[in-house]
C-alpha cells in the first residue's frame, strides 16, 4: 500500500506540472506564437535538456540496439502522436472538446493493461473512470459546446487519447529495461522529437523576445522534463497503469486552478462541481484497496 501511495504522489506531481501547459501556452500565444511552433519548441528544448543529461552520464553510449528500437517506437507513439494529434484536434474542434478526447487515454490504458499485463478491470477502476470522465467534461465546460463536432476532428482526438495512453502502457515495458525514470523519459522524448524536424525545423523558428523564450522553456521543463520524469517514476514504483492514468486525469483540474490564479479566470459552479467529481473519482481505487486490505 505504501508503494501505491508513493506512486500516486508522483503521478499527482506530474499532473500538477502538466496543468501548467495551458498557462504557458496562453502566454506564448499572446507573444505571437502558434500551437505548432509552441509544441515543437517544447519538444526541442526538453530534448536538449535530456541530451545533455544522458550524454554526460554515458547512457547514450551504453544503449543496446534492441533498446533503441523500443524507445524509437515509444517516442513516436507516446510523444509525437500525442503532440501532433492533439494539435490537429484543437484546430478542428474546440479546445475543450479536444482536451476531453485526449482524456479518453485512461480507457485505452485499462484495456491494454488487461491485454498485455493482465491487470484486473475492477469495478473500482470503472467507477473511477466514469467519475473522472464526467468531472473532466464539466471542468472543460463541455456543457457549453460551440456547435457541431467535426467527425474527422473527433477521430483525430481519439487518436490523441490512444497515443497518450501509450506513455503509460509502454512505460510499464520501459521499466523492465532497468533504466531510471529520468533515462526513460529522456529517451522517449528524444526519439519522439524527430517528427518535429519535418513540421517545424528548429532552424526556421525565431524567438523574438526573452519573455517568449521563457514561455517555451516553461512548456519544456514543466510540461515535459519534470512531468514525464515524475510520471514514469510513479509507474516505476509498481503502480498499476490503469490507476496511474486515472490519477493523471486530475490535470484539467490543476490547469483550471492555475489559469484562474494567473489570469483571473472565473470558475463556474459546474466547473467546481466537476473538480470535486474528479477528485472523488481519483480516490476510488485508493479507497477500494484500503477496504480490501
Amino acid at each position: 500500500m505504501k508503494k501505491t501511495l508513493i506512486g500516486i504522489a508522483f503521478v499527482l506531481l506530474a499532473a500538477a506540472m502538466w496543468g501548467t501547459l495551458p498557462t504557458f501556452s496562453r502566454l506564448a500565444y499572446a507573444e505571437g506564437s502558434d500551437p505548432y511552433t509552441a509544441a515543437a519548441m517544447r519538444a526541442y528544448l526538453a530534448s536538449l535538456v535530456f541530451l545533455v543529461w544522458l550524454g554526460a552520464n554515458g547512457t547514450l553510449r551504453r544503449l543496446q540496439v534492441r533498446e533503441i528500437g523500443f524507445y524509437f517506437i515509444y517516442g513516436l507513439a507516446g510523444v509525437s502522436g500525442t503532440f501532433l494529434f492533439y494539435m490537429i484536434a484543437v484546430e478542428k474542434l474546440s479546445t475543450a472538446m479536444a482536451a476531453m478526447l485526449l482524456y479518453t487515454g485512461p480507457s485505452f490504458v485499462i484495456v491494454f493493461s488487461r491485454i498485455f499485463y493482465k491487470e484486473r478491470i475492477t469495478r473500482a477502476k470503472l467507477a473511477a473512470l466514469v467519475c473522472t470522465a464526467i468531472g473532466c467534461a464539466l471542468v472543460l465546460r463541455l456543457y457549453a459546446p460551440g456547435g457541431g463536432a467535426d467527425p474527422l476532428g473527433v477521430f483525430i482526438g481519439l487518436c490523441s487519447g490512444l497515443s497518450y495512453s501509450m506513455v503509460t502502457v509502454l512505460g510499464k515495458k520501459a521499466a523492465g529495461y532497468r533504466h531510471d525514470s529520468i533515462t526513460n523519459a529522456g529517451l522517449m522524448i528524444l526519439f519522439g522529437t524527430l517528427v518535429f524536424f519535418f513540421i517545424r525545423p528548429p532552424w526556421k523558428i525565431t524567438v523574438p523576445t526573452i519573455s517568449l523564450g521563457i514561455d517555451y522553456l516553461g512548456l519544456a521543463l514543466f510540461g515535459s522534463v519534470f512531468a514525464y520524469i515524475a510520471y514514469l517514476k510513479g509507474l516505476g514504483s509498481g503502480l498499476e497503469g490503469g490507476i496511474a492514468s486515472i490519477t493523471a486525469s486530475i490535470e484539467p483540474v490543476m490547469a483550471t486552478v492555475i489559469s484562474a490564479a494567473v489570469f483571473g479566470d472565473v470558475l463556474e459552479w459546474q466547473q467546481a462541481l466537476g473538480m470535486g467529481i474528479v477528485l472523488f473519482g481519483v480516490s476510488i481505487p485508493i479507497l477500494a484497496q484500503r477496504i480490501r486490505r
